[in-house]
């Protein structure tokens, strides 16, 4: 019999299981079907169950295991993918009214590269509606109701991959995958007590995923642990002629690189700025106390202003426009503009006001 344990094991504890053949791919995968129909809807986290994807997945990760031909630690590991990544023949809503019915013929990339590496897709998970693309004001503007934090249903969970963060601290899958343009994994990742990891731009596809900002769009893993978070990284990240921004070279996890040859640098921080201010300011001291006992490298950092910095010769002529528009003006162009249109547009799908109180 499965243990209801396995709920909150990690990546590769699941790996291990499944290579030793305590655990079936097929058993792990409806232990986590039945855990997400039953326990999703309590935290608005389920967007849409799979199992017609999922159990034919874990047939296949079975029949690779018995072969030998597990070369991934995901191969029979149930996942979570945010929906606003496409997934072909089921619905991708972007947690948004208008698109309830939405349906793509085609996976998103990094959906693909899962599919390849052996991972099990359970369900679709919840997220801010356009991805907070209408802003943040009302925690509740999701399709599915606000994010719900596992330890504590009386408070947000975060967003906009909001589902992400609960279904992996509520132990409703062992990983799921969160997008982000400024904050929307590792908000929620830090409100639930989970990892998560804003992978650099250009090292994982976008493509198949709902646009919010192409030049800060990522997408990325939410986990119980950074090695999870690694060896996921692994198997998402590539060279994609569908999203011309992602570059050539992989990325290799490196699980036991000696933390003697890091380097980690400490940004300087404005706490007054930020909730709970001196609260805030003692949390952090304190949490680098604890990270300096390792024997990394920590050093003072600083970051100069995204804007000014210089274009190198294999940038694309869209970036080169873009850019060039930033130094002139000192910030992003037409985003104020933009924003204002593009909220009106959906406002009116939505049959609401851009500026009344009525939201989702």
């Amino acid at each position: 019999m499965v243990s209801d344990d396995l709920h909150f094991a990690t990546v590769v504890e699941l790996a291990t299981l499944l290579r030793a053949r305590r655990v079936s791919a097929v058993e792990l995968t409806r232990l986590f079907l039945d855990r997400l129909a039953a326990e999703g809807p309590r935290y608005n986290a389920l967007a849409e169950l799979t199992p017609d994807l999922a159990l034919p997945q874990a047939r296949r990760a079975d029949r690779w295991l018995r072969r030998g031909r597990a070369a991934s630690p995901l191969v029979g590991v149930p996942y979570g993918a945010k929906d606003l990544l496409a997934t072909r023949g089921i619905p991708t809503r972007w947690g948004a009214p208008p698109f309830r019915n939405q349906v793509f013929d085609h996976d998103a990339a990094v959906i693909r590269r899962l599919h390849q590496a052996g991972g099990v897709l359970v369900g679709k998970v919840a997220m801010v509606e356009l991805a907070g693309g209408g802003g943040y004001r009302y925690a509740a503007a999701s399709l599915h109701g606000p994010g719900l934090n596992p330890w504590d249903r009386g408070r947000w969970s975060g967003g906009s991959s909001s589902g992400s963060g609960s279904a992996v601290a509520a132990g409703l899958v062992p990983y799921a995958l969160g997008s982000e343009t400024w904050g929307s994994i590792i908000t929620p990742a830090s409100f639930c007590g989970i990892t998560g990891l804003r992978p650099t731009s250009g090292l994982v596809s976008r493509s198949g995923a709902m646009e919010l900002a192409w030049s800060m769009d990522k997408i990325g893993p939410m986990t119980r642990s950074a090695e999870d978070c690694g060896w996921v990284l692994q198997a998402m990240v590539g060279y994609d002629a569908a999203d011309p921004t992602t570059a050539a070279p992989g990325f290799a996890f490196a699980h036991r690189l000696p933390r003697r040859t890091l380097r980690i640098g400490v940004l300087p921080f404005e706490y007054a700025d930020v909730p709970g201010g001196e609260w805030t300011a003692r949390a952090f001291e304190e949490a680098l106390r604890v990270c300096r006992r390792s024997p990394c490298r920590w050093v003072s950092a600083r970051m100069g202003c995204p804007w000014a910095c210089p274009l190198p010769a294999t940038c694309s002529p869209r970036t080169r426009s873009w850019r060039s528009a930033c130094s002139s003006s000192g910030k992003p162009p037409g985003t104020a503009g933009d924003r204002r249109r593009s909220t009106a547009v959906y406002a009116d799908a939505c049959g609401r006001s851009p500026t009344g109180d009525r939201w989702p």
